[in-house]
């Protein structure tokens, strides 16, 4: 299996040009079994959003995911649910694989926690918290204790992700890794992602893949 790990629908991520129903067409002509949404998830995007408040932000934050997933219903293509959370505290930006709709519902304010406090928030309700790009060039390594990984590499053009200082971190912290195309435009199609021989059928069995690192990185 094919997974994209990191991909933004216009629906619900301001800075995406691509909509969830294209997406799934072309990450379906490019091969690849599963796309995990992850939306932006933060204040700048609720009040870009009109969202008054974060119980209300939240079904706007889902209608990518929801719209690409009904897309997707007579496709190979499977669509599973995650996000990229940006904290009030730094600039820095948090991956979740294995939040449920009905956790965003129970924690609307989630950007407003510390990493630490979200950490323990995803360890609370059997979510991996992995750091994106943490070396991209506005953004800082976190603190590898509250965390579970973090992107090894991340495929997307238009910035400095410095992946090689990711691995190098990633590697001396003992961290998970992941690979994702961090998808906003169409040149980012199939430029990261994970490949497994395993047959994966859900969000669940994903992070338990990524808790077995019986993976390869896909790094074009």
């Amino acid at each position: 299996m094919k997974i994209e790990m990191h991909a933004h629908t216009s629906e619900a991520s301001p800075c995406a040009n691509i909509s969830a129903s294209r997406l799934v067409s072309m990450y379906t002509e490019a091969g690849y079994d599963a796309v995990v949404i992850t939306d932006h998830y933060c204040k700048w995007v609720m009040e870009q959003s009109g969202s008054t408040t974060p119980e209300t932000y939240v079904e706007y934050f889902l209608s990518g995911y929801r719209t690409a997933r009904e897309a997707a219903q007579n496709t190979s293509l499977s669509i599973w649910l995650g996000a990229e959370v940006n904290l009030l505290e730094s600039p820095n930006d948090y991956l979740l694989y294995g939040a449920t709709e009905e956790f965003f519902r129970k924690n609307p304010s989630v950007f407003t926690l510390s990493q630490k406090e979200l950490y323990f928030l995803c360890q609370k309700n059997q979510i991996l918290l992995f750091q994106a790009h943490p070396y991209r060039t506005y953004c800082n390594p976190g603190e590898p204790q509250f965390l579970d990984g973090a992107e090894s590499y991340n495929g997307n053009p238009r910035h400095n992700n410095r992946n090689e200082d990711a691995v190098a971190w990633t590697q001396k912290n003992h961290l998970l890794v992941s690979s994702g195309s961090d998808f906003h435009e169409a040149e980012d199609l199939a430029r990261g992602g994970i490949y497994t021989e395993e047959s994966i059928h859900d969000i669940t069995g994903l992070c338990n893949l990524l808790k077995s690192n019986r993976y390869q990185l896909i790094q074009p």
